[in-house]
């Protein structure tokens, strides 16, 4: 895997990375209403199929998808629901908002079925990260035909929250739900900051880091921030039903831990991957949450681990 230069990054995407997946690049809109892209390669090993996070976009993960194509591997990515280019709930375009995190599940099931699946003969992938991750895991848990293989990369499968233990911080959320405020602001989020703090940020990586913060003030879809007190409820629900339904998953699973985690549960993705009946788990050295905008040095290993696993 030849990594591009750190040094060069802004430059290297301009010039080869988005030349390179322009050649593949096909956009639309599931249900007229979910963005999407999908690059088709003529003969390839597979197509990973990838659920971003929270407050991500697919535009995030144009250099990830580089590096599988390089590596023979067709790829689709699907902006959730409140994300990206996809359709919002609320009329705050920074806010996350949803009514129930089982539609992001049934959503992502649509989209591999109806859009990824006809354009396919191949094994199908599956790559899901942070909140999407436990998407991918519920998808696993209740699709179990979609797909043969999957990693879960830091998937919020428990929230950290400090001295607020997640059920007191649940039941405050459903407290807020009950008097009509479940799609305001959660009171600790702040919407997009233009000039965020890279040493607080979720990314090692000062070069990828930059990129996507410059690509981000440039275009309002990019800048989601902060979520509803329905989404908090519900993503915190949906870690702990995706955990109870470990078990029910058949395929093999890569869970990819990050060393340093400030957002999501180590405890939890432990608690989970042990109940996979074909679960492995390994935690990547000088990492942060996003593991994949990590420094080179840390993606030489990373992608190994990647390749190695989607490689059978």
């Amino acid at each position: 895997m030849e990594l591009i230069d750190e040094r060069k990054f802004p430059q290297a995407m301009k010039e080869e990375v988005e030349p390179f997946l322009a050649q593949y690049r096909e956009t639309g809109k599931f249900l007229n209403a979910l963005y999407y892209e999908t690059y088709f390669l003529p003969r390839s090993r597979a197509t990973v199929v990838i659920s971003h996070g929270f407050t991500e976009s697919s535009v995030k993960f144009r250099e990830f998808m580089y590096y599988l194509l390089k590596a023979g591997f067709s790829c689709a990515v699907m902006d959730h629901r409140g994300h990206g280019y996809s359709a919002r709930m609320v009329d705050d375009p920074q806010l996350v908002h949803i009514d129930e995190f089982e539609r992001y599940v049934r959503e992502f099931h649509g989209f591999t079925e109806q859009v990824v699946k006809p354009k396919t003969a191949g094994p199908l992938y599956l790559f899901g990260h942070s909140m999407g991750g436990c998407v991918a895991a519920r998808v696993l848990e209740e699709y179990p035909n979609d797909f043969s293989r999957a990693i879960l990369n830091a998937p919020m499968l428990g929230l950290i929250s400090g001295n607020i233990p997640p059920w007191a911080g649940a039941l405050f959320c459903r407290g807020k739900i009950l008097l009509g405020k479940g799609d305001q602001r959660l009171f600790f989020h702040k919407g997009f900051e233009a000039e965020p703090v890279f040493e607080e940020d979720c990314a090692t990586s000062r070069a990828r880091f930059d990129h996507y913060q410059a690509l981000r003030r440039k275009e309002p879809a990019l800048q989601t921030a902060a979520a509803s007190y329905r989404w908090t409820k519900e993503g915190i629900s949906a870690g702990n039903r995706a955990i109870r339904h470990a078990e029910k998953i058949r395929v093999p699973v890569l869970l990819l831990q990050a060393e340093t985690d400030t957002l999501v549960s180590a405890k939890a993705q432990q608690k989970f991957i042990a109940k996979v009946p074909k679960g492995k788990l390994i935690r990547v050295p000088q990492s942060k949450h996003e593991i994949y905008r990590s420094v080179n040095a840390v993606l030489e290993g990373y992608w190994q681990l990647i390749l190695d696993f989607y490689n059978g």
